[in-house]
């Protein structure tokens, strides 16, 4: 009986129905090359600031298409689960790379992690995937972070993060939580948005803790499995 209630929480069969699993599987490619765009057309005007009024009309335009596909995806899962109760509880975290901009193009780690998952054992393949997602987590929370914080902190009066290699390096010191000093934010908003690195950036160094202390673990239970 428990094995039964594992399998089916592992798997994700309390809400999946054929349907909804054929659905993340066909759109989860599209979507992580989505995301990347999104990504690209969200940092692009401010790292290249100064950009022509074209160039930066186009990449605004482009966001807010790709959020658009963003929630009628959502929407659509919505519809063809078969619990919408226990799909709004399961699939929260894909409603917040819906709503909150920063973390949008992480659903292209998400699509990826979708699609190793119908490759091969579901447990394994998130064990298997833990450092490549943490990794690409932190790049690109670190990417569209700097571009945030610059944006903000440009023009700002007392500011000394005016430049891309202030802000990358500014956000790299940040989500390693090392605090360097040589760039910090002086206004609300900037303060805001360091704030969410830190606390995040404390998940990423807590995760790969955790990680390596589990593997660790496994790999001191494997010869004795393999004595049995």
């Amino acid at each position: 009986m428990n094995f039964v209630v594992n399998f089916h929480i592992v798997t994700g069969e309390t809400h999946l129905t054929s349907r909804l699993a054929q659905w993340q599987r066909k759109s989860a490619w599209p979507l992580v090359a989505l995301s990347l765009v999104y990504t690209f057309v969200y940092v692009f005007p401010i790292f290249a600031y100064p950009l022509n009024a074209a160039a930066a009309d186009t990449c605004h335009v482009l966001e807010y298409v790709i959020w658009a596909i963003f929630i009628v995806d959502y929407a659509i899962q919505f519809q063809l689960a078969a619990s919408k109760k226990i799909f709004l509880r399961s699939e929260w975290l894909a409603l917040v790379f819906v709503v909150v901009p920063f973390f949008r193009p992480i659903r292209a780690i998400r699509g990826v992690v979708l699609l190793r998952q119908a490759s091969t054992r579901p447990r394994d393949a998130t064990l298997l995937s833990i450092p490549w997602i943490i990794g690409s987590m932190a790049i690109l929370m670190m990417l569209i972070m700097a571009a945030a914080e610059l944006n903000v902190e440009r023009f700002a009066p007392g500011g000394n993060i005016k430049t891309v290699g202030d802000a990358l390096w500014w956000s790299l010191v940040t989500v390693t939580t090392i605090g360097y000093g040589d760039r910090y934010p002086v206004t609300a908003e900037g303060r805001m948005i360091a704030t969410i690195l830190i606390v995040f950036g404390i998940g990423i160094i807590g995760s790969m803790t955790g990680y390596f202390a589990s593997w660790i673990l496994r790999q001191t239970q494997t010869p004795a499995r393999t004595e049995e």
